[in-house]
């Protein structure tokens, strides 16, 4: 009797480790089914976020070219020239206003280093914002050119200094109408909106010196002009205080 029951407590023994052998079988199977997907949807986010890193330094990379683009060789000239003639007008400014016999010769040279002045500083400032020298070697030559052609101003005197010095604003300004008009357009074209604004003004400004030194110079033809009551400087001396200005 006592063996009888020894042996049904074994077997009834043996029946539950079976079941619980395979309970565990099946939490582990469970379990690593799990891992696995765990894993699997973890690689997957990676994946995408690197797909997401990959595509914001894609962006980052079209992006910077657009924010630290230049301006063409073209355009570069022609900021030059303006430039060169910004300051070649401020000087021939002073020279007008020191030596010409005409008190409207001397008003419209006083607006010339005004609005010269402030166009160049807005100018360069727009240059400085693209990372533009806009002292290069056309800059150079156009200063050389500007020189020659005032030299033979400061030979005039009296009126005829005034018809000179007139005579010399018109061309100068025919010539940088043509320069701004040209650099305003090809800056739009290369995307330069701030560049371009800066130019458009200036363009509208030139228009303006233009068609007031075009309606002098034809009065100073007619015998026109208010004569100025004041002394007029030597020409060496308007031409050293331009320099020391400098």
């Amino acid at each position: 009797m006592r063996n009888a029951i020894r042996l049904g407590l074994v077997a009834g023994l043996a029946g539950a480790v079976v079941l619980l052998g395979s309970a565990h079988a099946q939490s582990s199977s469970g379990s690593s089914g799990s891992s696995s997907m765990g894993t699997s949807s973890g690689s997957s986010d990676t994946a995408t976020g690197g797909a997401g890193a990959s595509a914001g330094t894609g962006s980052t990379a079209t992006g910077a070219p657009s924010a630290g683009k230049k301006i063409n060789k073209k355009l570069q000239d022609d900021l030059e020239k303006l430039h060169a003639g910004n300051q070649a007008e401020i000087q021939a400014a002073q020279l007008g206003e020191a030596n010409a016999q005409s008190a409207d010769v001397k008003a419209f040279a006083q607006k010339m280093q005004s609005d010269h002045t402030k166009m160049d500083e807005q100018l360069t400032s727009a240059a400085q914002t693209l990372g533009v020298s806009l002292e290069g070697k056309t800059f150079a030559k156009e200063q050389q050119s500007a020189q020659k052609s005032w030299q033979k101003v400061q030979t005039k005197t009296g009126g005829d200094f005034d018809k000179a010095y007139m005579s010399q604003m018109v061309k100068d300004h025919e010539g940088a109408l043509k320069v701004a008009k040209n650099a305003s357009q090809s800056a739009q074209k290369q995307h330069q909106a701030e560049l371009a604004s800066v130019l458009q003004g200036g363009q509208t400004k030139i228009q303006g010196h233009l068609d007031e030194a075009k309606h002098l110079q034809k009065s100073l033809g007619k015998g026109g002009g208010t004569a100025s009551s004041g002394s007029s400087s030597s020409m060496g001396t308007g031409s050293s205080g331009t320099s020391s200005g400098k």
